[in-house]
């Protein structure tokens, strides 16, 4: 009987980690974003200005709606991690998993007082474990369902 690696969850969380990192490092700036969106994308003047029009509308749910997005991702990949090394009850994986996602979001928001343009703040945190936390219902839920266990 031929047994999984334990390596692909394991890297695929560690290089998901480093990605959000590494994007925590950057800045990128109103005038620069346009600019480039003008050049590459949209290079109509009409499209670019209902873009800008679309961009003062929406900018918060796209970019915090990524924020959600990229710690629900991790979630999964932490658990899929803990799965694989089954280093506990598989009852405790999901707090466990929504745990390190929660320290995470804090270390990675308090990185980034020490990037110049940007800033951590609480309320991303609350972002990004509500991304993480849905995640982690959802895993909740579906282990439930599978094993019979009552809700």
């Amino acid at each position: 009987m031929r047994t999984r690696s334990k390596w692909p969850p394991i890297l695929a969380a560690a290089a998901w980690a480093g990605l959000i990192f590494g994007t925590s490092c950057t800045v990128v700036m109103p005038h620069d974003f346009f600019a480039w969106i003008a050049a590459h994308i949209l290079p109509d003047a009409e499209s670019m200005r209902r873009f800008r029009v679309f961009w003062g509308l929406g900018w918060f749910a796209v970019v915090k709606g990524w924020h959600a997005a990229e710690f629900a991702i991790l979630f999964l990949l932490a658990k899929a991690t803990l799965d694989a090394l089954r280093c506990q009850r598989s009852s405790r994986r999901i707090p466990i998993a929504l745990a390190f996602c929660v320290l995470f979001a804090i270390s990675d928001e308090y990185h980034q007082t020490f990037v110049p343009g940007r800033g951590g703040t609480w309320t991303d945190v609350a972002i990004d474990v509500s991304g993480a936390t849905l995640a982690a219902l959802t895993a909740s839920f579906r282990q439930r369902r599978h094993t019979g266990e009552p809700g």
